[in-house]
């Protein structure tokens, strides 16, 4: 999923998507190398939980 993120351009991923981003996500923090990576990470995380515990939600990546 993480491969799939264009940074100027717009990421829509439905929450059946969710686990496997979740999972990515997982792998992105353990790798966090300070505070400041864990926090944004985990605020994604969140996002990213909601989404797959409700169908009608997507989580959409917007890039500059």
């Amino acid at each position: 999923m993480l491969d799939r993120i264009d940074p100027y351009g717009t990421l829509e991923l439905s929450s059946d998507e969710m686990p496997q981003f979740l999972s990515e996500l997982d792998q992105m923090l353990a790798a966090a190398v300070d505070d400041r990576q864990h926090q944004v990470i985990e605020a994604v995380r969140s996002l990213a939980e909601r989404c797959r515990d409700n169908q009608r939600l997507a989580l959409r990546l917007v890039g500059d």
